[in-house]
């Protein structure tokens, strides 16, 4: 079954690109939002600065991640909500197209699994429960 993806706010946004700014020692002239100017426009700078730490070029697209992915985190039906929640911007981080791409599929962050081989080792511990059998290896609680 596929779980709802909610959508991210504007203002989410501009909290998880200032959060990470900060964390790159930006400027505070860009961080500071010029009188009249839109939300949008306000993102788009700080995007903009961004890559540019993030080690790419001016205007590349970066895409927001969640960390942990949300096929990994614990989904109530009854009302439905993942834990952590899905926009909380302490959970979420701008990444490149390639290094996000790279983070789901191929590897994780350091030494870590991928978002996606998480979710299949994690398919594979249940199902071993749900037979009856010990996982063979530990179980992430």
């Amino acid at each position: 079954m596929k779980l709802p993806r909610p959508h991210i706010p504007i203002l989410t946004r501009i909290k998880v690109a200032q959060r990470q700014l900060r964390g790159f020692g930006a400027s505070d002239a860009l961080m500071q939002k010029a009188y009249g100017e839109t939300p949008d426009i306000y993102l788009d700078r700080l995007l903009n600065g961004l890559s540019l730490y993030l080690g790419g070029t001016l205007f590349q697209p970066l895409q927001l991640d969640h960390d942990p992915a949300l096929c990994n985190r614990k989904f109530f039906q009854l009302t439905g909500r993942y834990a952590p929640d899905a926009n909380d911007p302490r959970y979420l981080i701008y990444r490149t197209q390639a290094d996000h791409d790279i983070k789901t599929r191929v590897r994780g962050d350091g030494a870590q699994l991928s978002d996606l081989a998480k979710l299949r080792k994690t398919k594979r511990i249940a199902k071993r429960i749900k037979d009856g059998k010990r996982p063979k290896y530990g179980v992430a609680r």
